[in-house]
Order: structure tokens, then C-alpha cells, then sequence
């Protein structure tokens, strides 16, 4: 059986070690099947510091179950979008350096590259950073910018969750730097044919597995090893 727990740590992990999660900020959390609550990461650790010790079980009030830690205080949206999207099991939010530059913008990214057609038709903006306006602002996509903040990826798993979110990053530096340069995107008539290929591909299913691997290789260097069936 997958621990979540380890399962969020190797995601925390492999996040920072792509570039997302250097700080302090950003929050992994995953549904729990079980009952009306959710697992997720404290707040006074970086991603790339992350232990299971350090993810915490949340009730949908944002109550932390057990232990003297808590989540960053802006973990209120994992409860409004966890509540209107019972096929979410899953949710990133960084603030990834590429990721919010390119927030700044006020739009999704264009499509400079094959994999930023994930984001083709499903990526929208947020008014603002309040955890009111975020969940409806998601609505039935997966992926959700916060201007001048970051942004939320959503999954029906950790994984897909995760590996979106670390294709935005990629899209969004792909936004950031080429948008000055008067290059132009990819025609907006082969871009729906190219997203289906990337997704027969099983493209963030690999790149899930790679983040498993960063996750894992970054642990093993601070001397730490997952006892369950994480790695």
C-alpha cells in the first residue's frame, strides 16, 4: 500500500529539486479516501526539507488532527476546491520563480512548446490570492493562476497533480523568455492534435516517476530512507 505521507514527501522533494519550492511557501496535499479530510505539508520546512513528520492530516476547517504544526495559512482553498470537485484527489501550489513571473502577465501561457499544450483550454486565471475566489475560479480545470503569486495544479492523483505542476514551470519560463522576442507560438489549428498525443504518451506519468526519483535522490543525501512503500 502507498503511503501518502512518503508519497507527498517525494513530490515536496521533487518539486524542489525542479526549481519549485526553494522557500519557505507551497503547499502538496492529498484527499484522504477514508474520511472528510486531507493530508498536507506544514509550513515552517521547505519542500526540500520535507519528512513525513512533517505532513500534517487537516480536516475540511482547516484543523490540524494531531500534533503542535500547522499548515501555512493559506491552505483554506484545498478545503472550497476539495468540496467542489469530488474528482480532485490532489493539489500543488508553488511559487515557482518562472511560474510567477509569468502571473504577472494576467494569462495563461501560450503555446511555445508541445507540452505547454497541456494547458491549452485548461488553465484559467484568479481574480486575486483569496481562498473565496479560488476554487471557483478553477472550476472544471486543472490548472489555476494566482496573479502576481503562483499558481494551483489539481489532479485525480498526486502524480498528475505534481508532473502539471512541473510542466507549468517549464511553460511558464518558456512564456516569460520568449515573449519579449516577438516569437511566435504554435498555430492555434495544430495544437489540439498535439495535445492528444502528448497525453497518449503517458508524458506526466513519466515525469511523475521522474519527480519520484529526484524525490528519492534528495532524501537519500540527507542521509534519509522512506519505510514504506514510497520508494
Amino acid at each position: 500500500m502507498v503511503d501518502v505521507r512518503e508519497e507527498i514527501v517525494l513530490a515536496c522533494r521533487g518539486l524542489a529539486a525542479h526549481g519549485c519550492g526553494s522557500g519557505i511557501g507551497g503547499h502538496v496535499s492529498v484527499r484522504n479516501p477514508a474520511g472528510d479530510t486531507y493530508f498536507i505539508n506544514a509550513f515552517d520546512r521547505t519542500f526540500g526539507e520535507m519528512t513525513p513528520d512533517d505532513v500534517l492530516e487537516v480536516d475540511r476547517d482547516g484543523r490540524v488532527l494531531s500534533g503542535g504544526r500547522y499548515p501555512s495559512l493559506g491552505v483554506d482553498f484545498h478545503s472550497g476546491i476539495y468540496g467542489l470537485r469530488p474528482d480532485v484527489n490532489a493539489i500543488v501550489h508553488t511559487h515557482g520563480a518562472w511560474i510567477t513571473a509569468m502571473t504577472a502577465f494576467q494569462r495563461p501561457p501560450r503555446m511555445w512548446h508541445n507540452l505547454c499544450t497541456f494547458f491549452y483550454g485548461d488553465c484559467v486565471m484568479s481574480p486575486d490570492d483569496s481562498f473565496e475566489a479560488i476554487a471557483p475560479a478553477l472550476g472544471d480545470k486543472s490548472t489555476v493562476l494566482i496573479p502576481w503569486h503562483g499558481a494551483i495544479t489539481v489532479g485525480s492523483s498526486l502524480g498528475r497533480a505534481a508532473a502539471l505542476h512541473d510542466t507549468l514551470e517549464y511553460a511558464a519560463r518558456l512564456e516569460v523568455t520568449l515573449t519579449p522576442t516577438g516569437a511566435s507560438p504554435l498555430p492555434d489549428d495544430v495544437v489540439p492534435g498535439i495535445r492528444a498525443l502528448v497525453e497518449r504518451a503517458t508524458y506526466l506519468d513519466e515525469t511523475w516517476q521522474l519527480l519520484r526519483r529526484e524525490g528519492g535522490r534528495s532524501l537519500a543525501t540527507d542521509g534519509l530512507v522512506l519505510t514504506g512503500a514510497g520508494v
